[in-house]
């Protein structure tokens, strides 16, 4: 079954965008906020918030070549969790030494530490695939995005119910999976300025 954190479920029709128009990342990720807002996850606050994140942490968020999850700390310009995805029509570049320049970006907004943790997990497992990757950033509608999201869902619940060995990645693209869990746990660390000062301190994200 899938649940009410599934990644299909955080993922409305409202909150997909594709070919967007973007001068610059900070424009990225205002789509992104846009995409949320439009949604109800969001107030248009929240793109502000996850601008200032990557301002003040560095571009930690783009976690494989051309993906960006961008995000901030649970606040009340979080409406309710849920997850944006924008394409952009021409990549920009974000500042990160390997992974630029972005065209796509995914946008979360979380209201607590934990409810978007399945939706990430699918998500890095959906992006950890090459053929699902390319497919969906080809896809020429919401409804195309949506369609890939939820046949690979259903897929891996009936795998999972069935004990049916899912696909090997290769190692690039498992890295894909590690980098966007790794976001996601940032997300938690950035609750507080304590957790924003040791992310510094290990070295995670460039200033």
């Amino acid at each position: 079954m899938v649940g009410p954190g599934s990644l299909s479920a955080l993922l409305p029709l409202r909150a997909i965008r594709l070919r967007q128009s973007a001068r610059d990342w900070r424009d990225a990720v205002r789509r992104a906020g846009e995409a949320l807002t439009a949604s109800g996850a969001a107030s248009p606050a929240y793109a502000d918030e996850m601008i200032a994140t990557v301002e003040q942490l560095g571009p930690y968020i783009v976690i494989a070549p051309g993906i960006a999850l961008a995000h901030s700390r649970p606040s009340p310009a979080v409406l309710r969790t849920g997850l944006a995805w924008v394409t952009l029509a021409r990549p920009v570049r974000f500042g990160h030494p390997e992974n630029d320049p972005v065209s796509l970006v995914v946008g979360l907004a979380a209201v607590d530490d934990g409810a978007h943790v399945e939706a990430l997990a699918t998500l890095a497992e959906l992006l950890s695939d090459d053929v699902r990757r390319a497919e969906l950033l080809d896809a020429p509608d919401a409804a195309g995005v949506r369609a890939i999201v939820t046949a690979y869902e259903h897929a891996t619940a009936t795998a999972a119910a069935g004990g049916t060995a899912t696909a090997t990645t290769s190692a690039p693209a498992a890295a894909t999976a590690g980098a966007t869990a790794a976001a996601a746990a940032t997300v938690r660390d950035t609750a507080s300025p304590g957790g924003r000062t040791q992310i510094r301190q290990e070295g995670e994200v460039e200033a």
